[in-house]
């Protein structure tokens, strides 16, 4: 479906909600995004999630420039914490998260109205594309200029929710994480990220998109994601492990609830297995002591066991999990510790 023009889209306010912890090097380019949109239909709530650099009077000289800002100040609690604050008070009748070292498109919102709009979606999801600094940014979208942007013919894509959830554990053309979409508040409700835990987007989105009548995706990148070496996913600790427990929940999940969809959930759990011995692996000079380490590599290893056989003979896992599970039977744990690091960094 083509995205048709932008015009006279009705009131259909969207809260952007952005968490802040510490962000004080980041968080006015994600303002400032914001604030470019070229639809004006918005909220945007700052949640202040007990920094203790400026971010929090940030947030505050922020709300001083526009009547559309709110500001949420609470104590430390993670991620998930201060998204759950936002959508305690979100008003709009679409949500959209935006982390505050991230920033978006100046025609995302738009575009995310329109495609809503016109296909009915209750979801509609965008690519994400990663940059490194503000200038590489600019050199790859030329500006970010909306006149040019919209002359990419942009358009969408429309999955059953099913659909969208294989799509997502095939770890194919749409991702699981909870920014770079736009969803509609009603899907919300009852439903909270889960606290205390690494992977809380993969732990809930299929909660969220099994709700949902139609799902959309559009192949532009409509939300800018910030690569810098103190990005979660650019550090390892052993809390990188939480993926195994919330991929075991999500198979259990389908087994109960949605049988056509466990083997895509074993699919991404065996991912995770492999991942996660991968890392292991790779920083074991500092976890050579660690008893930890070891049995959740150990465990790591007979879980992959367990799943490569049902998860080889699927004809939707992907490329790269069937070699890791070929090499796993020719050369055993020794091969797959070598080339995990590698292959699932």
């Amino acid at each position: 479906c083509r995205v048709p023009a932008i015009i006279n889209i009705p009131h259909r306010m969207v809260s952007i909600i952005v968490p802040a912890y510490n962000v004080e090097n980041y968080l006015d380019a994600a303002v400032n995004s914001v604030l470019a949109q070229t639809c004006g239909d918005w909220e945007l709530i700052l949640v202040d999630d007990g920094s203790t650099d400026s971010s929090g009077s940030m947030c505050d000289a922020a709300a001083s420039r526009s009547k559309k800002i709110r500001v949420i100040h609470k104590a430390n609690g993670g991620l998930s914490s201060a998204r759950n604050a936002g959508l305690d008070i979100a008003s709009g009748h679409f949500i959209l998260f935006l982390d505050a070292d991230d920033i978006l498109s100046p025609i995302a919102l738009e575009t995310f109205l329109s495609i809503a709009i016109s296909s009915n979606a209750d979801i509609v999801c965008a690519d994400i594309h990663k940059f490194n600094s503000p200038e590489s940014l600019i050199s790859t979208t030329r500006g970010m200029r909306p006149s040019y942007l919209r002359k990419k013919n942009i358009r969408s894509k429309e999955f059953s929710p099913e659909g969208a959830v294989k799509e997502i554990l095939y770890q194919k053309s749409i991702d699981n994480s909870a920014p770079g979409k736009i969803y509609k508040r009603r899907l919300w409700e009852g439903i909270r990220f889960r606290e205390g835990i690494g992977y809380e987007d993969l732990d809930l989105f299929y909660h969220i998109f099994l709700r949902a009548s139609s799902i959309a995706a559009v192949g532009t990148p409509l939300y800018y994601y910030r690569q810098h070496p103190a990005s979660y996913l650019h550090k390892f600790s052993l809390r990188r492990a939480d993926v195994l427990d919330v991929t075991s929940r999500l198979s259990e999940f389908m087994k109960t609830n949605y049988p056509t969809l466990l083997d895509s959930a074993l699919s991404r759990q065996l991912s995770a297995n492999f991942n996660i011995l991968g890392l292991i692996t790779a920083n074991s000079a500092s976890l050579c002591n660690d008893k930890k380490a070891r049995d959740i590599a150990d465990e790591c290893w007979e879980k992959i066991k367990e799943l490569r056989g049902k998860c080889l003979r699927n004809p939707s896992v992907r490329l790269k999990n069937k070699i890791a599970i070929a090499l796993s039977y020719i050369g055993g744990r020794a091969l797959i510790e070598s080339l995990s690091p590698i292959m699932y960094r």
